[in-house]
């Protein structure tokens, strides 16, 4: 079976986008962090990837390590297709 890197793994990884990293944090947190942050003012990151060619949004990071998408840019909750973080390319904050 073939090991995939945890999404924690990214997220103090200076070797990947800092918009992938601040998604990650972010929706990593427990809630009551997420909360507290949304309360300062600070929203949720917004990450955009490549899979296999085709625009995806990021939308859920997953306790398992793996991380949901859809092809539905517009979407902010509900995806389509959980993947490994290292099956997604060119991460952006716009699509």
């Amino acid at each position: 079976m073939e090991d995939i890197k945890h999404c924690d793994d990214y997220i103090d990884d200076k070797n990947v986008s800092l918009c992938l990293r601040r998604f990650l944090r972010f929706n990593r947190w427990p809630a009551i962090y997420q909360c507290k942050a949304r309360s300062l003012g600070i929203s949720e990151p917004i990450l955009f990837a490549d899979y296999k060619g085709v625009r995806h949004r990021v939308v859920m990071a997953s306790r398992f390590g793996d991380v949901g998408i859809t092809k539905d840019l517009k979407a902010e909750k509900g995806y389509t297709k959980r993947v490994a973080v290292d099956q997604l390319s060119n991460f952006s904050e716009v699509e």
